[in-house]
């Protein structure tokens, strides 16, 4: 990951958008989402290369998949949802941004309850063997 590469486009964004909410305010909200987007692609190798080695981890350890696709989808939530409420907060809807915090927050919830259960039973299996 560049870092640099993505702070530039960063920078560039919102000068773009500064730019455009003084000249055109309708499209300001558009850069800014078109913004977020490049520098989520120009993060997908990177994170490819994460998940492959946590995917690496889980086979070494002998831990089900699924508790490692549900943790997966847990991270993807929080940063789905951070990102769509930083969107709204950007276009001067706070209100929504707070109700897609939440929502975001009761499905991470909703979500653990089942990874939690997985994690009890791996738990238990490590006791029994251990006894």
């Amino acid at each position: 990951m560049d870092i640099l590469k993505i702070v530039m486009l960063g920078i560039l964004g919102a000068i773009i958008t500064g730019l455009l909410k003084t000249a055109k305010p309708e499209f300001a909200v558009f850069a800014t989402i078109a913004t977020g987007m490049v520098i989520v692609i120009s993060l997908l190798s990177s994170i490819t290369k994460a998940v492959g080695a946590f995917n690496a981890i889980i086979e070494k350890s002998g831990i089900d998949d699924a508790l490692f696709e549900g943790v997966l989808k847990i991270i993807g939530i929080g940063y789905l949802t951070e990102f769509a409420a930083n969107i709204c907060t950007d276009s001067g809807c706070g209100f929504i941004a707070a109700k897609i915090n939440i929502a975001g927050k009761v499905t991470i919830f909703l979500m653990s309850v089942s990874i939690i259960t997985a994690l009890i039973g791996v738990i238990e299996t490590i006791v029994n063997l251990n006894v």
